[in-house]
């Protein structure tokens, strides 16, 4: 264990029991007598798990006079509404369900007669961790947006300061939208206290004030033609998919003709999209600059283990955290290394052991017992809902928090960069490099699929799927109907069953004599590698996979190899290289002129096996750095072109 005993060393354990002021988007709630966090949950219509993460305290019960932290933003609830009586028929549209062993998003949606969309909009927990046993959502029975909307409210913005609402605003989003305040925007149209109508009418500036969004915008309104798709107005505009759901809620009762939404502007820059970023380069300061490790060592909670010793601790369920926070911490100390050789000497960097379990953690200790006000970023922690409080209380310094590991997509939080791509951008790229070429799109989906499937269709409706038969296979004659022999056709694969592996690869290989095809996984399952299944299957169809991360051979990473094998006796793994990468692309950025922030906007970096090309979507930044890797003939794997 002399990995652990090193890192204890550089430990400042410390203990905070408050959060620090929150910013606008969270109010603080007191608790009343015989008051319970379903109630209080349910009242600001977000869940208990939305509580539990800002609160974790909350779990072990809470009592009369509690102080707890609510956080607003996802859910768009007006402050200053939110805590007076909600209107009985609105109560009545609103109930609470405890998920069971067996439900699926796919069962729920249709037992409650809502979308999927809907319940991930409702209770962005399942969307985050996942759908688990125990979990209280909230359901209602879908709203009835207005689809088509009639001429009189197309046009929003009016002259004279004048704004007509439109069906998916908000009182927040509007007053936002002007740089008012919702104070503000009621003091100018004292109706909208008791009647916040679409089509009406509304003041949005005050005097000797200019309009705002009427001078610069940050979005401009878009009618949905007919015929036209998500996809297609994401390309007409070169904005991404998820941007657009994003800024349109409404967007999840489907995407209709003659609705109107909102588009980032044009004008502004989303630079992932374009590759014209410049590549991220050394540039040495003589400034001090320091930086932040936030990991979950549980160093305490290994030397409190009376029971197990340290190596069954680390090898334990519980040790697992531990276990990635170690390796990870292996590999960023050698990008530290490596970066002081290469001249930043006046790197300082600071390590603290986040101690995160399931139900707690010491983020809030460690950050009211350190002075941060001289921090230049903090890498850490893991867990998303993490990443987001240590964003809460250190705002006030506007100190750039990186999530270096989380797969979920994480909420928009300006000083928050989400290093690791999401699934749903990983999967935008794909359909991008399928419109690129031209390709005729199938997809082949198993039973256990299906969530896959709609979330799919939502978001791709040229997407055709391929039909399981009474066995919950597919056959030749379905796949030949939706082929287009003119064309490029790559064909989805999704499924975690053999069988239906062979099934369908099989199937393509005789097809792919006569048709161009290209076989498509979202990831490599393990049961990809069934040894009943050739791998000249996947070669013969070229597969394709979207990646965080690809082999690299060359020499930069062999000298990264030898020295993690020097100082640790074993080889890196996935975790250690990507503790150097993120620590060591973070390094460099803190160093570019104007610091992380500009860097992130206006250079990507390729490290040992990742790429980072931060982009903004909302008030978030999320990495859009992904490879496209295809089997070749030789066995090998290469980039997609």
């Amino acid at each position: 264990m002399r990995q652990v005993k090193t890192i204890v060393t550089f430990m400042l354990l410390v203990f905070f029991n408050s959060f620090a002021q929150p910013n606008k988007d969270y109010i603080k709630h007191t608790v009343s007598a015989g008051e319970n966090v379903t109630q209080i949950a349910k009242k600001y219509k977000i869940t208990p798990h939305d509580i539990y993460k800002l609160n974790p305290e909350a779990k072990n019960g809470i009592n009369e006079n509690q102080i707890l932290l609510i956080d607003l933003r996802e859910y768009k609830v007006e402050k200053n509404t939110v805590a007076k009586k909600e209107n009985k028929s609105e109560e009545s549209d609103l109930a609470t369900y405890i998920v069971q062993p067996k439900d699926t998003k796919y069962s729920l949606a249709k037992k409650f007669k809502i979308t999927i969309d809907d319940l991930e909009n409702w209770n962005k927990v399942i969307v985050r961790d996942g759908l688990k046993e125990g979990q209280v959502l909230i359901v209602k029975k879908p709203l009835n947006p207005a689809h088509t909307i009639d001429a009189s409210v197309k046009d929003s913005i009016l002259d004279s300061g004048k704004y007509r609402i439109q069906p998916e605003d908000t009182k927040y989003g509007v007053s936002k939208k002007f740089g008012l305040t919702i104070e503000e925007l009621e003091e100018l149209n004292p109706e909208l206290q008791d009647n916040f109508t679409v089509g009406a009418v509304i003041a949005v500036t005050k005097k000797g004030k200019k309009n705002i969004l009427k001078e610069k915008s940050d979005y401009e309104q878009y009618t949905i033609k007919p015929k036209e798709t998500l996809y297609g107005v994401s390309k007409k505009f070169n904005v991404s998919q998820m941007e657009i759901l994003k800024l349109n809620p409404v967007l999840s009762e489907g995407f209709k003709e003659g609705l109107v939404i909102n588009i980032p502007n044009k004008n502004l820059e989303f630079s992932a999209v374009t590759s014209d970023k410049s590549k991220l380069t050394l540039m040495k300061s003589d400034e001090e600059k320091t930086l932040v490790l936030l990991l979950p060592f549980n160093i305490a909670m290994i030397e409190n283990d009376t029971v197990r010793s340290k190596a069954e601790f680390l090898n334990s369920k519980h040790g697992r955290l531990t276990n990635i926070a170690l390796d990870y911490y292996a590999g960023a100390l050698i990008a530290i290394d490596s970066a002081k050789r290469l001249g930043f000497s006046n790197l300082k960097v600071k390590i603290f052991d986040s101690e995160s379990t399931k139900n707690s953690n010491s983020i809030a200790s460690i950050i009211n017992k350190n002075d941060f006000s001289k921090v230049n970023a903090v890498v850490g922690p893991f867990i998303n809902s993490q990443v987001e409080q240590a964003a809460i209380l250190l705002e006030k310094y506007k100190i750039p928090i990186i999530s270096p590991l989380s797969s979920a997509n994480g909420k928009p939080y300006p000083n928050i960069y989400y290093a690791r791509p999401s699934d749903e951008l990983m999967r935008e790229v794909l359909f991008n490099h399928f419109k690129k070429n031209n390709g005729n799109v199938l997809a082949i989906f198993s039973n256990k699929k299906q969530e896959n499937k709609e979330t799919l269709l939502a978001q791709f409706p040229d997407l055709k799927v391929v039909p399981n038969n009474e066995k919950g296979g597919v056959t030749s004659e379905s796949i030949v109907t939706l082929l287009d022999p003119t064309r490029k056709n790559y064909v989805i694969l999704d499924t975690e069953k053999t069988g239906m592996i062979l099934n369908a690869t099989g199937i393509l290989n005789s097809l792919a004599k006569k048709y161009d095809i290209q076989l498509v996984v979202f990831e490599l399952y393990e049961s990809l590698d069934f040894e009943e299944i050739p791998m000249k299957r996947y070669t013969n169809l070229k597969m394709m996979y979207p990646s965080v991360t690809k082999n690299n051979q060359s020499s930069y990473y062999k000298s990264f190899q030898e020295k993690f094998k020097k100082a640790n006796n074993i080889n890196p793994n996935q975790f250690a290289t990507r503790g150097f990468d993120v620590t060591f692309d973070t390094i460099l950025r803190i160093y570019q002129e104007n610091g992380f922030e500009n860097s992130a906007l206006n250079l990507k970096s390729e490290q040992l096996e990742s790429k980072f090309n931060y982009r903004k979507i909302e008030e978030g930044n999320y990495n859009t750095g992904i490879y496209l890797l295809q089997y070749t003939d030789d066995l090998t794997i290469e980039e997609a072109k």
